[in-house]
């Protein structure tokens, strides 16, 4: 699996494709930006958002 840096999965996903697995691991999406969002993400969220998508 080849890992993206946080500035790559930021401008390949969207805020509708992050909130859902962000909410899902406790991560609060409200008046946070996108690439903060992604920098929180565990590893295994972003295995998760690569098979969703």
């Amino acid at each position: 699996m080849v890992v993206l840096d946080p500035e790559e999965i930021a401008a390949k996903y969207t805020m509708k494709d992050l909130r859902p697995i962000a909410k899902k691991y406790g991560i609060p999406t409200r008046c946070v930006k996108k690439i903060d969002i992604v920098r929180q993400l565990p590893p295994e969220a972003l295995e998760e958002l690569e098979k969703k998508v």
